[in-house]
């Protein structure tokens, strides 16, 4: 038996075990592995916006391989795919040949282009792939739940029908895909038996034609192994003549996808995706909420490493995560949020400026403080202030808080004893690195 009909068994395995990395990612079990979602493609994407060198040479490798060998990518390297392929051999539907819905991926990808344009990531953070995986793997929000329902509907119905008309990875990938080297061919020698159309999870492969559409096509490589008479090869060769129909099919896509991108850039400026002035306080390096939230798409991978649980999913999942210090402190030691973030949308803060960086500001209430109301001795507040911000008098009260020093971390809020804390954190408008900030003891 020739090495094509293990193909489908190498690329499970493959998928399995990169799919078994993303599951102890996504669960925060494997912080040092979080540096391989930066590599996911709509993050290089997004980091190329910022002007960062290491998604565009990441981003230019991603499209190489495509280019050689095709959509690789979506079989093995991308979790929301893989999600996909479980359902699918769980339906044990068979697969058919689908219509090349070129038009609708077009436009989609134009609509997106133009929102992340125009400034708003909601394309992203409805059709990314990777941080929709997130938001089913990583949260137990009404938006991960949705998603979940949906993907499995799609799946159930027409397979792989969002990687091949929804996606808007898989329509890039697809257009370098549809003129690789390496392709996926059907010989002369085809009985037409059909096991190849029946495996098939895009429903790419037009066996009247003896054609297999290299841009729709996922590389899961089923049709190789199905194959009873060793019809289907994956070889280089050159891309099949384009026809009048084709440059016809050329033009309308990319006028689909102008009008998608006007549209999309239209809307985006129009104001109505505007953030409303309602502060929250965020993660360290994510500087101000308007900004923020037209960056993080929700892929909750901050939300699973937060050693303290204070990274939140936005209510019911539908927006930018935030930190709830109610629930903690934001730890002077960490700066996990920024190191795992794939999008750029927290900023990576070395550790001795992300100490530095202010991110709320604490208040205080002497009404509420038993210190000052009973005569208590307490503290606690300036005891673990990292910052040097909050000092005690002898009588243990706390004297005036030096904002020039306070960081915003929650810490005081924390161990406040006080049934209505005396000390409170409050949201800023814009994050900054405070100049003269003397570190104290640590966390």
């Amino acid at each position: 038996m020739k090495l094509k009909k293990y193909a489908v068994i190498i690329r499970v395995i493959a998928a399995g075990l990169f799919f078994a990395l993303s599951l102890l990612v996504f669960w925060g079990l494997a912080l040092s592995l979080s540096f391989l979602f930066k590599f996911q493609a709509e993050s290089l994407v997004m980091r190329l916006a910022g002007l960062s060198a290491s998604a565009a040479i990441m981003l230019a490798l991603l499209l190489g391989i495509t280019v050689t060998f095709g959509r690789f990518y979506c079989s093995f390297c991308c979790p929301f795919g893989i999600i996909q392929d479980v359902f699918i051999l769980l339906s044990r539907r068979k697969g058919k040949v689908r219509k090349n819905l070129f038009l609708l991926r077009y436009l989609i990808a134009g609509i997106i282009a133009g929102l992340f344009a125009g400034g708003s990531n909601l394309g992203f953070f409805l059709l990314a792939p990777y941080s929709n995986a997130g938001r089913v793997l990583a949260s137990f929000t009404l938006s991960g739940a949705i998603v979940l329902f949906l993907i499995i509907v799609l799946a159930v119905w027409k397979q792989r029908i969002f990687c091949t008309a929804l996606c808007p990875v898989g329509t890039i990938l697809g257009v370098f895909s549809r003129f690789g080297i390496f392709r996926l061919k059907i010989s002369a020698d085809c009985v037409h038996c059909g096991k190849c159309v029946t495996v098939c999870p895009a429903g790419c492969i037009d066996i009247k034609e003896n054609t297999i559409d290299n841009a729709r096509c996922i590389r899961c490589m089923a049709c190789m192994s199905a194959c009873p008479k060793e019809c289907i090869s994956f070889s280089p060769g050159k891309p099949e003549k384009i026809q009048s129909s084709e440059r016809r099919r050329f033009l309308i896509s990319a006028g689909s996808f102008i009008a998608g991108l006007t549209a999309g850039f239209i809307f985006a400026k129009s104001g109505l995706l505007k953030v409303g002035r309602k502060l929250k306080i965020l993660p360290p390096g994510a500087g101000n909420p308007a900004v923020f939230a037209n960056k993080c798409t929700a892929c909750m991978l901050c939300v699973v490493n937060c050693p303290t649980d204070i990274i939140v999913p936005s209510p019911y999942g539908m927006g930018a995560v935030e930190l709830d210090l109610e629930q903690g402190s934001c730890l002077y030691n960490c700066n996990r949020c920024g190191n795992v973030c794939p999008t750029g949308a927290i900023t990576p803060l070395a550790l001795p400026v992300k100490r530095r960086m202010k991110i709320a500001e604490a208040k205080f209430d002497p009404r509420n403080c038993i210190a000052f109301q009973d005569g208590e001795k307490c503290g606690r507040c300036g005891k673990v202030c990292p910052t040097g911000a909050i000092t005690l008098r002898k009588n243990t009260t706390p004297r005036p808080i030096k904002k020039h020093l306070c960081i915003g971390c929650g810490a005081c809020q924390q161990v406040c004893p006080a049934a209505q804390k005396a000390m409170t954190v409050s949201p800023i408008e814009y994050q900054k690195v405070l100049s003269d900030t003397t570190e104290g003891e640590e966390n």
